[in-house]
């Protein structure tokens, strides 16, 4: 020892004693050691909800969730409304829809549940499984335990007056606390890779199979999921493994057609496709192919980001060089899987953070990025493997667990549920005219509710609107049209008809009774169910809209 070294205390070298015991143990005890990270996932998830701002079951949205809500319950009924997002995370939603009804404010519960019960545990078992084939059951548990506490151990790390913005309205999303396609995006994504690098190892096709419908079917729940294709196609490429490669890339073609399905029928174009057509010299016309949108990337505004980053965060200069570190570790342990991760990754950042649409100074750059947080997660909680010899330490003591053998019936029922379903939902659910049970109300497809019944009474050239209102945390915009207007305006497209709301709004009321003072001879009335997680009348999209009811009254 040397002389100015004191040792430290006997309490403190049992507890250290014990602590690494009983790591050891979980270590020994997989089963165990996930069970209680699961535990702690849930409690801290339970926390979190009871304590971040809230409105009962709502949490910070952003809009999109009324799509994809209103997209299932159409579903549930057999109808196709106007498919401007993809089909995977409605389609799961509407066996709750139909249960719940039209507004998804109502069907929150049964969302939040589906999210914590089996999307949460799945993206657990997944990331568990990476790093046991990365380094064995001791760095799976390190992995795992890091994957439940970083949401949470990161918040202070963020400037104060950020907060809101990261704690009450990103990390909602983040915890699968709202309606949007961003968290099953991400999960889907993390058990395709779990299923990629199973691939990597094993004999047989069962496991690129998988990898390739989960991954389909995140394309088909949203398009931009394509990105993480980047991460396979290295991966399996930098392994020499075709076999597999071909295998995943043929999984990828039920959703491919789902999707084409789904957009043709519902918009009348690909939107892949230029709306303008193209003259070759025999005189024959052709579609263009419009991928601008899709690789405008602006640099500039990728750096603009990284500057407000470090405006807001501890450190930008540890989020720069954590993946990059570990994508070294990784690489010495396995070279395909580094490829995986960093291109995963690396395809996001490129095409995501350098598009407007995404700022660090609105919150929207890590919603956009969301899907790829697993591989910036995997990869940063792999640099204590850049120590010498740990890795093969770890390995050894701890060798990874043996998983049981994927069957091929696996594989079966999987492309069932994941490709033959999407398309025959896409090819066959039917398209009308004019539909009049969905409406773009502020340019959001919102369910007509015939739960909201209104009913007129006159009062001179008054009017008194009257509904049922029972509901905390609703509160509700009354329209009407205007001196000569309509009620709707469709746009044609080829597909199924596009129906904006046309109605002027006469107001906000908690109550469920609003007079009108002096309207127009035969005007016509809707009311519109709104709530936000703010509980605020100012604020909010409205989820659900009354059937058009014309005053009867001369």
């Amino acid at each position: 020892m040397r002389g100015g070294e004191r040792p430290a205390p006997p309490a403190t070298r049992r507890l250290l004693s014990l602590a690494g015991g009983a790591i050891a143990s979980l270590a020994s005890r997989p089963r165990l050691a996930l069970t209680l990270l699961l535990a702690a996932q849930w409690l801290l998830l339970l926390a979190f909800a009871l304590t971040v701002r809230h409105n009962g079951w709502l949490y910070y949205q952003g809009g999109d969730q009324i799509w994809y809500a209103t997209t299932a319950w159409e579903l549930g009924h057999g109808d196709l409304p106007p498919t401007r997002i993809g089909y995977g995370w409605s389609l799961l939603l509407t066996p709750i829809m139909l249960v719940f009804g039209p507004g998804y404010v109502d069907a929150m519960p049964a969302v939040v549940a589906l999210s914590a019960l089996v999307l949460a545990p799945a993206a657990l078992l997944a990331v568990y499984g990476i790093a046991n084939r990365l380094a064995g059951r001791l760095f799976a548990l390190w992995t795992g335990a890091l994957w439940v506490a970083v949401p949470y151990l990161v918040i202070p790390l963020w400037r104060q007056d950020y907060h809101e913005r990261f704690v009450e309205q990103f990390l909602p999303q983040a915890l699968g606390l709202s309606a949007l396609a961003d968290y099953p995006s991400m999960v889907l994504l993390l058990c395709a890779a779990y299923f990629v690098v199973r691939a990597l190892d094993e004999p047989g096709l069962t496991a690129p199979v998988l990898a390739g419908l989960l991954a389909g079917f995140a394309l088909g729940t949203k398009p931009a999921n394509a990105l993480f294709l980047a991460g396979p196609a290295l991966a399996f490429a930098l392994a020499r493994r075709l076999r597999p490669l071909l295998a995943f890339g043929a999984s990828l073609v039920p959703a491919l057609v789902a999707l084409a399905l789904w957009k043709q029928r519902g918009l009348g174009t690909l939107p892949l496709f230029a709306a303008e057509e193209v003259r070759v010299a025999a005189g024959a016309t052709l579609a263009a192919v419009d991928v601008s949108r899709y690789l405008d990337l602006d640099w500039g505004h990728l750096r603009q980001n990284g500057n407000e980053l470090r405006e807001w965060f501890w450190s930008v200069r540890v989020l720069e060089w954590l993946p990059l570190a570990g994508a070294l570790a990784v690489a010495r342990r396995s070279l395909p899987v580094a490829g995986l991760l960093a291109a995963w990754l690396g395809a996001f950042v490129i095409l995501k953070g350098t598009s407007t649409l995404a700022t660090v100074e609105s919150g929207s750059f890590f919603r956009y990025l969301m899907p790829a947080y697993p591989s910036f997660f995997l990869l940063a909680a792999a640099v204590p493997l850049l120590v010498p010899g740990v890795a093969t330490r770890l390995a050894r003591r701890w060798p990874p667990l043996e998983e049981p053998r994927l069957p091929r019936a696996a594989a079966a029922a999987a492309a069932v549920a994941l490709g033959l379903v999407p398309i025959a939902v896409a090819g066959l659910a039917r398209t009308t005219d004019r539909p009049d049970d969905v409406l773009l109300v502020n340019g959001i497809l919102t369910p007509v509710d015939e739960g909201i019944e209104l009913t007129i009474r006159a009062d001179g050239e008054a009017r008194d609107l009257i509904w049922t209102a029972a509901e905390d945390g609703v509160f509700y915009r009354v329209y009407r049209t205007a001196a000569g207007g309509q009620d709707v305006t469709c746009a044609e497209s080829g597909g199924t008809p596009e129906c904006a709301l046309e109605l002027l709004v006469l107001g906000t009321t908690r109550e469920g009774r609003f007079r009108d003072g002096s309207p127009p001879p035969g005007s016509i009335y809707r009311v519109g169910k709104a709530a936000n997680w703010r509980d605020d009348e100012n604020q909010g999209d409205v989820f659900a809209i009354s059937p058009p009811l014309r005053d009867p009254n001369p």
